[in-house]
């Protein structure tokens, strides 16, 4: 690859996301310089690596850099967890605030970061882009999330830079180490069974990370600004997914019953700002076969 490709500051490049999405900005004709506390184990050896800690961010190195992909989050493993609130904010909120300073600071025109959809407040439509953030489950971290946004805009706002703002809905994909969806395939690959809590009535938009890469790229690729869903625009309950999954493998589906009321979980996104740039999904029977 050419010196001359355009240099990425990316966070978050051992997660879930960053890990599908190197390849593809590698591919795209990106060289990628990692921020984090130590290199990720998947690096390139054409990579390069900055020291970042999101707790006490100061004295990034963006020089040379055109763009700012921003993926690292806090996400706490007890969402009811008081103590997790101020952390989330630490890392969430105003690391990204600081983070996207050093990056105006050093001439980045372009930055990127990721979000959640599930920030929305509940609604009986698909919300899309301009629908009220208001959390109604998760929020000492969703509403880290909304803050990061918030700070995000602020910053940007009167500078001569380029804010995108990823909503990702949640995303399952190969590779994924945790949440419902790894776990429900986990045993349908096994041969089952794959259990599901009481009627199955929590759901979400679940998209492909192979989508939310795509999208990326997509975005990267031009001058829109603003906040984007990256979704599927479909709510998939876990009853649902569960008999997808026992249908492509033939493990058995099991009930089991919970004695406190469901979360009824998320709606599905409006993606129509997306999809007028050429963004389309895959149904979730294909993203499965994918994943299993």
């Amino acid at each position: 690859m050419s010196d001359r490709a355009p240099l990425l500051a990316l966070t978050g490049g051992s997660g879930f996301v960053g890990r599908a999405f190197l390849p593809a900005a590698r591919r795209a004709g990106w060289r990628v310089r990692h921020l984090g506390r130590r290199p990720p184990p998947e690096a390139d050896p054409a990579d390069e690596w900055a020291f970042l800690d999101l707790m006490a961010v100061e004295g990034v190195d963006f020089s040379g850099c055109t763009a700012l992909v921003h993926l690292a989050a806090h996400i706490p493993s007890d969402h009811g967890d008081p103590a997790e609130a101020e952390r989330c904010w630490r890392i969430n909120a105003l690391g990204t605030l600081k983070l996207a300073d050093g990056a105006i600071r050093a001439g980045v025109r372009r930055i990127m970061q990721a979000s959640s959809a599930n920030a929305y407040a509940p609604a009986p439509q698909p919300p899309d882009e301009h629908a009220p953030l208001f959390p109604g489950s998760r929020g000492y971290y969703l509403g880290s999330k909304v803050a990061q946004e918030i700070y995000a805009a602020e910053r940007c706002r009167g500078e001569d830079v380029l804010l995108q703002t990823l909503r990702l809905a949640s995303v399952y994909g190969p590779g994924q180490r945790s949440g419902a969806l790894a776990a429900m395939a986990g045993a349908a690959v096994s041969g089952g069974p794959i259990r599901v809590l009481g009627g199955g009535g929590f759901g979400a938009d679940l998209v492909h990370v192979d989508d939310v890469v795509r999208a990326m790229l997509l975005l990267l690729g031009n001058e829109e600004a603003g906040p984007f869903n990256v979704g599927s625009g479909v709510r998939t309950t876990m009853a649902e997914l569960a008999q997808l999954l026992s249908g492509q493998t033939g493990a058995p589906v099991v009930h089991e019953v919970e004695g406190r009321e469901q979360d009824w979980g998320f709606p599905a996104l409006n993606i129509d700002r997306l999809r007028a740039l050429g963004y389309r999904p895959m149904r979730l029977a294909d993203g499965l076969l994918r994943k299993v």
